[in-house]
Order: C-alpha cells, then structure tokens, then sequence
C-alpha cells in the first residue's frame, strides 16, 4: 500500500489531520504501508491519478481511494476479516455524523488558532500559496491571527464541552476500545501537536486523558508525533 500525506519542512512528519486518520485506520487494521510525502504545491499535479486535489490518498494494488471517510471504507470492506474500524452499520452511521460534527464547531476555529504556527513550520516552496489560500479562509493576514487567536482558542474549548463530558464517563468515544470515530477526533490534536506549542487544553481535563489514552495506541503510533522542527 502507499499513502501520499501531507507535509512541511521535514518529509519525515506528516501533520495531515485527515492523513492521520487513515494511519491509525491502517494500524487498527494491522495494514502496512508506504508513506509518500508531498508538500501542498505538489498535491494537485502528483495526485491527477486519483481525480484528488487532497490529501490523503491510498494506493491498493489497483485501487486508488481518495478521502479519508472513503479510505476508511473501503479498508473495513475490503480487509472485513481484520478488526473492524465502525462495529456494524451503526458504528459507521455515527463516524460519519462524527466527520461532520467536528468541521465547524473545531475545526474551524483550531484552524484559526494554528494558521500562523502552520505558516511557519511548512516549506518554503509552500508559502505563497498557504497565503493566498489561507487568508481569505481567516478573514485576515496570518500576522494578524497570529496575534489574535484567544476567541476562536476559546471558541474551540466551548465546542470541546460535550466530549469532556462523555470522556467523564468513558474511555474511548466508541466505548471500551479505539475506533474510528476515536481517530476522527484524535487526528486533529495529532494535527496541532506536529504544527504547534499552543496550549489547547487542560492537562488534567478528561479529553487530555483521553488523548494519552490514544497516544499509547500501536506502540505508540500518536504518541511519538512531535513538533515540526
């Protein structure tokens, strides 16, 4: 299998909160694969074979899947023997109403939060376009997010109250186990730790411990994702 990811300076350190949902996808499912790296201005020439202009993209044999929701799902029929990523129709039914959850109400306004951080941790050849692309996205410069932030950092912490509350109460948002919708949410704080130091939450909030839950999985696949030097 190969995956095209996202990356910044270091080739090494995809950040892709989408890519990294399909890399704890692979692991849950025992899948290995190689990694090929690719920085935004490569993506859309690179990826024309799949009719992608995103990341990631997974190459199977003769199969090429574009979008992490339809990666996931084309592993968990075509590798249904190994453990599942969804838990029936009805685990699948709410990992995708998760995807959806999460794009306004945290993704949005994390984006705001990291967009300078992101700026800076990318590559060279990636600037002009990250603005141009970027700004209007915002609203405003990237120097001026950079200084302004606190409302959508607290935007994103108001947003993050119902799954403090669950993670009160449960270990893993599909129970007693990691699924697929415990990856949906994990990729986007392995997306922020490998593009920023902000601080987003509380170390002792019971989403933080949740997070060192997920950071112990596959050996410790989340957990070695540090910042992008």
């Amino acid at each position: 299998m190969k995956l095209y990811e996202l990356v910044g300076r270091d080739s090494e350190k995809g950040f892709s909160p989408f890519a990294w949902r399909i890399k704890m996808a692979l692991a849950h499912k025992g899948l290995n694969y190689v990694s090929f790296p690719l920085h935004f201005t490569e993506i859309k020439e690179t990826l024309t074979f799949a009719d992608s202009k995103t990341v990631p993209v997974l190459i199977d044999g003769e199969n090429s899947i574009s979008d992490s929701w339809n990666i996931a799902c084309y592993l968990e029929e075509y590798y249904s023997e190994r453990s599942s990523l969804f838990e029936g129709e009805k685990g699948k039914a709410a990992a995708q109403l998760m995807g959806h959850q999460l794009a306004r109400p945290l993704l949005m306004p994390l984006f705001r939060v990291l967009v300078s951080d992101i700026y800076n941790v990318i590559d060279e050849c990636d600037k002009d376009y990250f603005r141009e692309t970027r700004e209007p996205r915002i609203g405003c410069k990237i120097e001026e997010a950079a200084k302004d932030y606190d409302q959508a950092l607290k935007t994103f912490q108001t947003n993050l109250l119902p799954y403090q509350d669950y993670f009160n109460q449960n270990d893993f948002l599909s129970g007693q186990s990691a699924a697929y919708s415990d990856y949906i949410l994990y990729g986007m704080f392995l997306w922020a730790r490998a593009t920023s130091g902000k601080i987003l939450i509380d170390d002792d909030s019971s989403v933080n411990l949740w997070i060192k839950r997920m950071d112990g999985l596959f050996n410790g696949l989340g957990g070695s994702v540090s910042l992008i030097k």
